[in-house]
């Protein structure tokens, strides 16, 4: 029981401490929204049960905590509650990032939606991207990071931490250039 009021409370003080500073006091950069993970692909959703970043790892963990209690007080064996908290954690994430999240993108009005056109916008590569392979690329919109997956439009290699300028957006893929080929195309006489 003990074990669960811990990862309860500490969650619990590391998500409140989270929207604290990121929507009171507007510090976004202290790195809670960092990825933990590059699982590719969303044609299977499974990374949405496995926590993006440390403010969902903290979700995770409440739902964790609080549904351990429970079992608990149910009187079930740990052998029991352990898996069944972890996978009630995992649903928790999994409810956050498709039905509470977007919904709450919505009334914000302020996140990078699908139909936002992103063209013309600078960002930061994150994963190399190969002439003839896919990378990734950071955007930063409305003071909010975002990743997507990104080919080279002219097949060159643009390494991790080159400026790129997004080129065209398709849902999550993206068509870059890097903004030294386009100073390139300028300078030619």
């Amino acid at each position: 029981m003990t074990f669960y009021i811990v990862v309860t409370v500490i969650s619990a003080v590391s998500f409140a401490a989270d929207m604290i500073l990121r929507y009171m006091e507007k510090i976004r950069s202290f790195g809670m929204e960092e990825r933990l993970h590059n699982i590719k692909g969303d044609t299977i959703p499974i990374e949405d049960l496995i926590p993006h970043n440390l403010t969902m790892l903290t979700v995770w963990g409440m739902a964790f905590g609080t549904f351990g209690i429970f079992m608990k007080l149910l009187g079930l064996h740990p052998f029991l509650s352990f898996p069944a908290s972890a996978a009630f954690g995992c649903i928790v994430n999994f409810t956050v990032m498709h039905f509470i999240k977007p919904f709450y993108a919505n009334i914000l009005g302020d996140e990078l939606s699908e139909k936002t056109d992103i063209s013309g916008n600078s960002a930061v590569c994150t994963e190399r991207i190969a002439g003839d392979s896919y990378g990734r690329i950071e955007l930063e919109y409305h003071g909010k990071r975002y990743e997507f997956e990104a080919i080279s439009e002219y097949e060159t290699d643009i390494e991790k931490g080159e400026n790129v300028l997004v080129l065209y957006r398709d849902g999550q893929f993206c068509v870059v250039e890097k903004q030294s080929e386009l100073l390139d195309v300028l300078n030619e006489k």
